[in-house]
């Protein structure tokens, strides 16, 4: 039986029992979480917001979800103030306030935050700010000469369309491989249709057979979409395995909640936290309570 949680735990707990606790059930895993956040801990602050969004181990509830955010960004959370930002765009707990938005974005930026920088530029492309193509590239490049794979998959599509650079073709293949091979499926599947319009049929297939593995909700659809019924029979099929992989989530999960007020999946490239949790995520939240509790 799951113990209650308890302070001196929390302060000597191995990683060994944090893998036992954060293994053991979502709502044990919440409680402990709670437990934490409610002490002090930022990084349990973040998880226990992000836990919120998503109704896991709780109920669903996005005001909740804004306030722990906006505890931890108090204290300095970086991944906090980011998710801020995210709340505002999205209207998460708020109402949908681009500004807002962005001022939480440049705030994470400012400081290196690689997720922030990577929002003020999406924001900077398409949101209800003023554009500053110019500037989002810039962001862009930040990011991802800090890793950031979307934030590479981006810098492709700039080169691809001409936003904030010159057109050019070559450093937009380079920077889908580098987004697709950090993991970023928009990346791959950007990638995949360039060799396709060149009739590289097979290296296109390879890169849309990695998208669809790597692939959210959102861009299974769009892949779905895309190809399902193209002349080719192999591209074809890779529509057809993108849609049987989206109906699958969405039998198992049922439609995500806030998809319906998500910009579109052309240039929305999953900017959040996942939405589904794993125990890679809650580890590194024992990892986190080990080393980062706050003082009072």
């Amino acid at each position: 039986m799951q113990s209650e949680p308890a302070l001196w735990e929390l302060h000597h707990h191995t990683e060994e029992d944090w893998r036992r606790i954060l293994h053991s059930g979502p709502e044990p895993a919440a409680a402990w979480v709670h437990f934490a956040a409610e002490r002090g801990f930022r990084a349990a602050q973040v998880v226990l917001g992000q836990m919120y969004l998503d109704g896991h181990g709780v109920l669903r509830d996005t005001a909740a979800a804004y306030a722990w955010f906006e505890r931890a960004a108090a204290i300095g959370s970086l991944d906090a103030r980011n998710m801020l930002g995210r709340c505002h765009e999205l209207g998460w707990g708020v109402p949908i306030d681009h500004a807002a938005a962005l001022a939480h974005y440049r705030r994470a930026a400012d400081r290196g935050h690689a997720w922030g920088r990577y929002n003020v530029g999406c924001l900077l492309l398409y949101g209800n700010v003023p554009r500053d193509h110019a500037q989002a590239f810039v962001c862009f490049t930040q990011a991802a000469e800090a890793g950031h794979a979307k934030a590479s998959g981006m810098l492709g599509r700039c080169h691809e369309e001409g936003w904030g650079t010159p057109v050019n073709g070559v450093a937009a293949i380079d920077w889908y491989a580098r987004a697709a091979e950090g993991g970023d499926a928009w990346g791959a599947l950007n990638l995949g249709l360039i060799r396709a319009e060149a009739g590289a049929i097979a290296e296109a297939v390879s890169w849309l057979d990695r998208a669809i593995a790597m692939a959210t909700p959102n861009c299974l659809a769009v892949i779905a979409e895309t190809l399902i019924a193209h002349a080719d029979p192999a591209l074809s099929q890779i529509g057809q395995r993108a849609q049987a992989a989206s109906f699958s989530i969405l039998d198992a999960h049922g439609p995500d909640p806030d998809l319906a007020g998500a910009p579109s999946p052309t240039t929305e490239l999953g900017r959040g936290k996942s939405k589904r949790w794993g125990a890679g995520l809650f580890l590194s939240l024992g990892l986190l309570l080990m080393v980062h509790r706050v003082r009072r």
